[in-house]
């Protein structure tokens, strides 16, 4: 799996490819953590090009999200490939994440929440 950072304004871009599963779930987890100890609190997630997510996997982003969430950030699932988005909706994750269906939209709902001081 490769995990590519970057930014739009205030907000982290992580961009996923490849396989989120056990095997790569300790890089994925690693990957965040690195990014809230440098404080950066608030992350879009783009799952476009993730080819296939185990339970590994699934339960990799369920803990990033509740770790965001405790240091009062937000993170933002985006773009899921049908295999990933299968994986959401058949656990009803998609329920319990943040979603947007594109990457303009993740960056408005972090403003949004932002701006209203609230995490989501």
């Amino acid at each position: 799996m490769e995990i590519k950072i970057g930014m739009d304004g205030d907000f982290v871009i992580a961009e996923l490819s490849g396989d989120l599963v056990a095997g790569t779930a300790e890089q994925f987890k690693e990957q965040m953590s690195k990014l809230m100890e440098k404080n950066f609190l608030n992350v879009v997630l783009e799952l476009s090009k993730v080819t296939f997510m185990d339970s590994s996997g699934l339960g990799s982003c369920m803990a990033a999200h509740k770790a965001f969430n405790e240091k009062k950030g937000i993170l933002v699932c985006t773009r899921p490939s049908e295999t990933v988005a299968k994986v959401f909706r058949v656990t009803r994750a998609d329920q319990k994440l943040n979603m947007a269906a594109n990457r303009l939209e993740a960056v408005l709902f972090l403003q949004n929440a932002v701006l209203s001081g609230r995490q989501a």
